[in-house]
């Protein structure tokens, strides 16, 4: 057996170097590649299993502490597979340890080729082609809003209601807030998403799933490489990456700085990051990474525009000149220039994480990072917060037996506290950005202390059990002052929430690349600072004693199969019941409060394939069908409450389809792709008569790679890009608003406007 996992090591280790030579994108594996590598598995898992039986057969102080690292199976890429089974995603976040993904869940990742050869201007390039994900634009030049089947769709700004993760680190805050600012699409290799409710993998706020961004190790660049691309609407970016991989040491380095006039007026920008990474061997069973990024914002930010300024000016900074006296402060002013609207944010994140291999099936990991997030905001008032936000988790993962039957079993604990320090001041709106008087002071302290375990059984071959718990105890205190009558206004809550998030699935995988699974999940969100802090009665600064978490739960059922070496499909349909979704509602005289929707329900189809039937040419699509709708909940209106039962949950797209062909030409370096993305209409408001026109945009793609045998360079990539082909006038995001009537919805700022034609041309240089 042992020469027989040779033979085949050595074929796959020639097929490897054979593939490094050629630094464009690979072609489709041959079928004699696929045979190899799916005998290799099957090889892996038998010698696993041997050793484990000598391991139980014997006594206990004889049992050599073997550490099962799988280091000589190079890991397939991952453009080969439908849900690859070996990949880095599936590895110890710090060494070459194959860990499996939870069984059970729907999950997709991009392949690297979405991100290279591309302008990499922000994430939502890449991630269209994954289903059941929508981003949308918010008020930066990556800060997009995500929502995954319905959840996050009322966000008008970053993102809420979903987790996200890098390489292992948590990137949502205490409070449940997510930024896209300080990723770098050019830096990532893939972003992976698990879909539906997670509470009980990845705690609080996990309603929609989770998103994991990937970067690229030293071991993908091995040397140099810098990055220099321009384009329509002032666009420029530089950006460098030096990674190296050596015996016990992995460390990469990524730093870019992106500019841009902006398509709308008023959102020109100037943003910096800086990405570190160190993946430490100290022995055979321990493990350490060491991660710090940075990312530095100065950006104008645009009003959103009402119906009729977007058809008159898609591309105007938007705001009325006649609602604002330059020099004074108005709370309703929204002209984007005389208040100077902009954003100079500063988050940095700074970590580690400790592996330990305790025995031949147990691995311990440690996590901890500090993450403060450091804001000063220009909109009708000015607002500057400081959020340091401390972070752990411990958790041990096991591979064992129980009646010779094979168990994974999972125990976690984490721990993490922010606090936030704020001030608000008028903005006079005098062009410059100019403070006035102090409207409000605050400072809180929110702290989630909790638990989780999960095991997954193969109770029969071939049939895989899993079930989860996850507890959460979250603690929020919070004070503000208000300035604005006469005497100052004090005001504070302290509230404890308690949360359970159960699940349970069942999985079939008939044979390697087959997988279907029944899934039934919970996921909850806790109310933020400022949802406490206004009475739900008369919408003026009070505690907000009755606000409760919102809930969902998920059900699903999916399927996933390579119907051939070539075409990989996955279907999954979904049910998701949503309790005590907290909404903004308008109470009297503009004063506003949060209150909890009772119910609604997100139900749809997830569908996606991924074909390559020639050498180079790769056809892929995902299409996403999303039908929300209010089951119980009475909206407040001026006339009192209207029932809004069977109305469709405003800002979630019900039918969105992205597609893709693409093509690389493995000898010549030549390739290219075009892509389509349709949006069908959907609405604005609870009344179901003001919304956003359907569209389709579609964008074409040529790059070059040309390899260069010198000792100072290796290769160089060109890529030109053409988006939005036809200029079509679309409405790239919208939000959440009120009225009754379509005249009304009119007339409220709801529209920011997409990208017209734009070209971008570009060159990635390996150098020594």
């Amino acid at each position: 057996m042992l020469y027989a996992l040779a033979v085949v090591f050595g074929s796959l280790v020639w097929s490897s170097i054979g593939a490094a030579q050629d630094t464009s994108v690979e072609p489709a594996p041959s079928a004699r590649e696929t045979e190899l590598r799916d005998q290799l598995k099957g090889i892996l898992q038998e010698l696993e299993d041997i050793q484990h039986k000598k391991e139980q057969a014997a006594p206990e102080a004889e049992r050599a502490p073997v550490v099962k690292e799988k280091t000589s199976a190079p890991a397939p890429e991952s453009e080969h597979e439908t849900v690859p089974e070996y990949e880095l995603a599936d590895m110890s976040i710090v060494s070459k340890r194959m860990q499996k993904r939870p069984e059970g869940v729907s999950i997709s990742a991009t392949i690297p080729a979405e991100t290279d050869s591309q302008p990499t201007r922000t994430m939502k390039e890449s991630m269209e082609s994954i289903p059941g994900v929508v981003l949308r634009q918010a008020n930066g030049p990556r800060d997009f809003s995500i929502m995954i089947r319905g959840q996050g769709a009322k966000t008008a700004f970053a993102v809420r209601d979903i987790k996200v993760y890098e390489d292992g680190f948590i990137q949502t805050q205490s409070d449940g807030l997510s930024r896209l600012d300080m990723q770098d699409p050019w830096f990532m290799r893939s972003t992976e998403v698990t879909r539906g409710a997670s509470s009980s993998l990845y705690d609080n706020y996990a309603l929609g799933g989770m998103v994991q961004f990937r970067t690229r190790r030293g071991s993908d660049i091995n040397g140099f490489e810098a990055f220099l691309q321009g384009g329509s609407y002032g666009f420029q970016k530089q950006a460098f990456a030096v990674g190296q991989q050596f015996e016990n040491l992995d460390v990469s380095l990524f730093g870019s700085n992106a500019a841009e006039d902006g398509y709308i007026r008023n959102s020109d920008y100037s943003t910096q990051t800086i990405n570190f990474n160190l993946r430490f061997k100290i022995d055979d069973k321990q493990n350490f990474y060491f991660k710090a990024i940075s990312n530095w914002l100065d950006t104008r930010v645009p009003t959103r525009l009402t119906q009729a300024q977007f058809t008159t000016d898609d591309r105007q900074a938007g705001g009325a000149q006649t609602t604002c006296v330059s020099g004074t402060y108005m709370a309703g002013c929204a002209n984007a220039t005389l208040l100077h609207q902009q954003r100079i944010d500063r988050r940095t994140i700074v970590g580690g994480i400790y592996e330990r291999q305790l025995n031949a099936g147990t691995v311990l990991t440690i996590e901890g990072d500090y993450d403060v997030k450091d804001i000063n905001q220009y909109f009708s008032q000015i607002t500057d917060n400081v959020n340091p936000n401390v972070k752990s988790y411990a958790d041990l993962r096991n591979d064992s037996r129980v009646g010779g039957m094979p168990l994974r079993s999972y125990v976690g604990f984490f721990i993490n506290n922010m606090e936030q320090e704020g001030n608000t001041f008028q903005n006079l709106a005098d062009g410059q950005g100019t403070r006035g008087s102090l409207l409000q002071n605050n400072r809180g302290t929110i702290r989630n202390i909790g638990g989780r375990i999960r095991e997954e059984l193969e109770f029969v071959p071939k049939w895989i059990l899993a079930a989860g718990l996850g507890f959460e105890q979250s603690m929020i205190s919070v004070q503000s002052i208000n300035y604005t009558g006469a005497t100052p206004s004090p005001v504070s809550a302290n509230r404890t929430f308690y949360n359970w998030a159960p699940e349970v699935s069942l999985s079939w995988k008939p044979e390697d690349g087959y997988r279907t699974w029944i899934r039934a999940s919970t996921g909850y969100g806790i109310p933020q600072f400022n949802n406490l802090l206004r009475d739900p009665v008369t919408g003026l600064p009070g505690t907000n004693f009755d606000l409760k978490p919102q809930k969902n739960l998920n059900t699903e059922i999916g399927t996933e199969a390579r119907l051939h070496r070539t075409l990989g499909v996955q279907l999954v349909g979904f049910w998701t019941f949503f309790k005590n979704e907290i909404i903004t509602q308008t109470i009297s005289g503009g004063n506003t409060a949060s209150v909890n929707a009772d119910s609604s329900q997100y139900r749809g189809i997830e569908a996606s394939y991924d074909w390559r039937p020639l050498s180079g040419l790769r056809l892929s699509g995902a299409y996403t069908h999303i039908d929300a709708r209010y089951i119980n909940f009475s909206d407040r209106v001026a006339a009192g409450f209207l029932s809004r039962d069977g109305k469709n949950v405003p800002n979630v797209p019900t039918d969105v389809l992205h597609t893709k062909a693409e093509y690389d030409h493995a000898l010549s370096g030549w390739g290219g792709w075009i892509e389509a993305s349709y949006y069908n209409s959907y609405f604005l408001n609870n009344s179901n008569t003001f919304g956003i026109p359907s569209y389709l945009i579609a964008n074409i793609n040529v790059h070059k790679t040309v390899d260069v045998k010198s000792k100072w360079f290796r290769f160089a990539k060109f890529y030109l890009e053409l988006d939005n082909i036809a200029d079509k006038k679309y409405v790239a995001s919208g939000q959440v608003i009120g009225g009754e009537t379509t005249a009304a919805g009119a007339s409220q700022q709801a529209f920011f406007a997409g990208y017209g034609r734009a070209i971008y041309g570009g060159v990635t240089l390996g150098l020594f």
